[in-house]
């Protein structure tokens, strides 16, 4: 029988060895240098990826596996989004390579090439990658992003189970994107579903019995689930108007979910103020147009009738108080005060937000968290969001 990681390239752990780009990066682009990780937690064994021994090391709980692929159910960019903000600020090692050749038709969606002074350069072939990424308080997980894959979802499948298997993943938390007619102006909406009914129940603004077209991510999901290991996926609501192109409100809402339902300290600031930004480009362009505001409207009275009006939050069991900023930056504060072998890992430079407001859980209403860093010079680059 074949071997399902035989889909697998392992990469040593030797961080002088050469990575895909022959330069030790993550290969992934657009994120960044990369932050170096002193003392992963998952090591090559020949072909294989295993825990570090002794015993001891292993994460308390389990390794969790976020797993978040650009596909048909990728609106807003929201993959791409989610691999930069974790990939350039958190400390991280490229574990694995999915074989790109068995896996895209490369005819049916060609990579891009740039040409520069009679010169190509540039190429953005697919990626299928894991990694093992820490949060910023030192916690580690997994993540598996890139590009869905043309063929062999059983056999991907496979090789995910069985690392899921290897590695002690006690968690799978799967994330992706509609484009539906909802208007921009209200909270984006969700639709929660898996085997952790804690993680689920109560979270959906809308929840339909409908046959849709599957993704690798529900596949998987279902076949993880069939194998009796606990799943959680958040699928977010993108206006269809703004599905196109990239619309940081949906990765800030992602790494919410993710952050509480994995108990992990994620990094969102940067695509805050992104967000800002590109609320206010939005509001510009509607105002500018009566036709567009029509639409708008429209879409909002829809959505208001229609609207969940409870809707339980993750960071809090029922019937207890959710807790304001002062309260949430103390506990964060206590709880890095105990991490001490963290400052020794790379993550003292990824903090929580000023405000004291980390990402561990869904807000309400629109959060006042101040940016500290510059936008990275790809989102200065990215045309702003368009409505048509």
């Amino acid at each position: 029988m074949k071997d399902p990681l035989d889909l697998l390239h392992v990469y040593p752990a030797d961080p002088d060895a050469a990575e895909p780009d022959g330069e030790g990066d993550s290969g992934l682009a657009g994120t960044g240098p990369p932050v170096p990780m002193t003392d992963s937690t998952v090591r090559p064994v020949g072909g294989d990826l295993v825990l570090r021994d002794p015993l001891g090391d292993r994460p308390s709980g389990g390794l969790r596996l976020l797993v978040s692929l650009a596909g048909h159910t990728d609106a807003g960019d929201l993959s791409g989004q989610l691999a930069e903000a974790l990939l350039s600020a958190l400390p991280h090692r490229l574990l694995a390579s999915f074989d790109v050749d068995e896996l895209f038709d490369y005819r049916s969606r060609r990579p891009k090439v740039t040409f520069v002074d009679s010169r190509f350069a540039d190429y953005e072939g697919p990626e299928l990658d894991l990694y093992e990424v820490r949060d910023a308080s030192g916690r580690p997980f997994l993540l598996l992003t890139g590009d869905e894959p043309d063929f062999q979802w059983q056999g991907v499948a496979d090789a995910v189970l069985t690392l899921v298997k290897r590695l002690d993943v006690t968690l799978v938390v799967l994330v992706d994107a509609l484009g539906l007619p909802v208007p921009h102006t209200r909270p984006l909406g969700v639709t929660a579903h898996g085997s952790r009914q804690d993680l689920v129940a109560g979270i959906s603004t809308w929840s339909p019995t409908a046959q849709i077209e599957a993704g690798l991510s529900q596949f998987l999901e279902m076949r993880l689930e069939a194998d009796e290991h606990d799943t959680v996926g958040y699928t977010l609501h993108v206006p269809h108007y703004l599905a196109g192109g990239r619309y940081p409100q949906v990765a800030v809402s992602a790494l919410e979910y993710v952050g509480a339902a994995m108990e992990l300290m994620l990094p969102t600031d940067e695509l805050r103020e992104s967000a800002r930004m590109v609320d206010q480009d939005i509001s510009r362009q509607v105002s500018a147009n009566s036709d567009i505001q029509t639409l708008v409207e429209r879409l909002e009275s829809t959505f208001d009738q229609h609207a969940t009006t409870e809707q339980r939050s993750l960071l809090v069991k029922e019937d207890d108080v959710v807790p304001d900023a002062e309260e949430l930056g103390a506990a964060v504060e206590a709880f890095l005060r105990t991490q001490s072998p963290a400052a020794d890992r790379g993550v003292d430079a990824v903090r929580p937000a000023e405000s004291g407001e980390p990402s561990v859980g869904p807000s309400e209403g629109q959060p006042d968290v101040q940016a500290t860093d510059e936008r990275s010079d790809d989102q200065q680059d990215d045309p702003p969001s368009t409505l048509f």
